[in-house]
């Protein structure tokens, strides 16, 4: 019975060394060496190569396996201690049988698989994929439970991703991969982990116009929009309807439909989730054939506007063309004196004023200013805050274009009520 129990151990630590030696070197093979030695024909390859498709059911197998083999070996090792030695033999084989499993059933096979992960991922494919077929209906069940595999479940890195980017990376420290195109890889790896949040311009920053207005009544500023497509909406911006393509709307002016309404101009717009990760987004302005999407918020509102720029932007950088308006640009005035666009961001402002303006959820200074007051202010209405004066010289129905910022000396200050 002792000698029994004490091949069953040995076998059980093997079985646990097999394990951990084939999940470090299988997953440490990378897709271009396997398709190499695939082609060669290595014996072992094409187990292997089954191994690294199945991935979760592989690793789920494998998991399941090494754990049941270094439970049963610790509990035959402590039956062994107590049968030879009584209670104190018990916890003698509980200890001895743990350093055994963390020894010989892990530490030793996965050092040994690490330093030579290709000699022991292809020795024992063969043997493993057995054991992941044999056990695919103890960890199917398990993974539907867990959520692996899902469609919606979280993204994680292929092989083939962690590929390219390691192979771009050595391409750029061999200078065969130049920092602008490593950087692009890396930005494109990137679009399954940004969202539309992360691009979208805020509802307080769209240039929207009312559904209800005519060309003529906006025929001014369709000359001169820098914009290509201009959101349309019936109330309020929160409640956008459609989409106005300015160079449709502008040749009906022209051929004389000048009491035409947005309304019947507009196209349906594409309503997205904020959370939708940019490379998806962009499947769906392929699909819909489609530059600019609205992100809905959870109340069925608008949160703010995404575009095929944007997702680009995250690409290859800042696209600026002829009509884009430097939002950036602070003119100074004097000293205590500048005149700023709407769509400037506030951290510029307390950068150059050495101030502290809150930004209230909105990075924008049309955004804050929106915030403060509630309204969309006119020609002329001033704001105070945190030692700035906000002067309105130039807004629209929707949003603040330009403004004049003064900083405040402290007698110039007004005093609170």
């Amino acid at each position: 019975m002792i000698w029994l129990l004490s091949g069953a151990a040995v076998v059980s630590i093997l079985t646990s060394a097999l394990c951990s030696a084939s999940e470090t070197a299988t997953f440490a093979i990378g897709t271009s060496q396997l398709r190499t030695m695939e082609e060669e024909g290595f014996r072992g390859a094409n187990a292997l190569a089954e191994l690294t498709t199945r991935g979760n059911q592989t690793r789920a197998a494998v998991v399941f396996l090494n754990t049941l083999s270094n439970t049963l070996a610790v509990g035959i090792m402590v039956l062994l201690g107590y049968g030879m030695w009584d209670t104190s033999g018990g916890w003698w084989g509980l200890l001895t049988g743990s350093l055994a499993v963390l020894i010989l059933g892990q530490g030793i096979p996965r050092l040994l698989a690490s330093r030579h992960p290709t000699r022991f991922a292809l020795a024992a494919a063969p043997a493993v994929l057995t054991g992941v077929k044999g056990l695919a209906a103890v960890t199917k069940p398990v993974r539907k439970l867990v959520g692996v595999g899902r469609a919606n479940g979280p993204d994680v890195p292929t092989q083939e991703e962690r590929d390219v980017r390691e192979l771009a990376q050595l391409g750029q420290e061999e200078g065969l991969v130049g920092e602008d195109e490593h950087l692009l890889i890396e930005r494109a790896f990137r679009l399954d982990e940004l969202t539309a949040w992360d691009v979208m311009t805020p509802r307080v920053d769209i240039f929207a116009w009312k559904d209800s207005l005519t060309l003529e009544e906006i025929i001014g500023e369709l000359k001169s929009v820098p914009y290509s497509r201009v959101p349309v909406y019936k109330d309020t911006t929160d409640d956008i309807s459609g989409i106005l393509y300015v160079r449709e709307a502008y040749a009906h002016y022209v051929d004389g439909r000048t009491t035409m309404m947005l309304s019947q101009l507009a196209r349906d717009p594409l309503f997205v989730p904020g959370s939708l990760p940019l490379n998806q987004l962009l499947h769906q302005f392929q699909a819909r054939r489609m530059h600019m999407g609205i992100i809905a918020d959870e109340f069925g509102g608008t949160d703010g506007l995404a575009t095929l720029e944007d997702i680009l932007e995250e690409l290859v950088g800042e696209i600026v063309d002829e009509t884009d308006v430097d939002e950036e640009m602070l003119i100074r005035i004097s000293k205590t004196q500048v005149l700023a666009p709407g769509g400037i961001d506030v951290r510029e402002i307390n950068y150059a004023f050495n101030v502290a303006l809150p930004q209230l959820g909105q990075r924008s200074l049309n955004g804050f200013i929106l915030e403060e007051l509630g309204y969309v202010p006119e020609q002329g209405e001033t704001v105070e805050r945190a030692g700035v004066k906000i002067e309105i010289l130039t807004a629209s129905d929707t949003q603040v274009l330009t403004t004049r910022l003064t900083k405040l000396g402290l007698a110039d200050r007004e005093e609170p009520e």
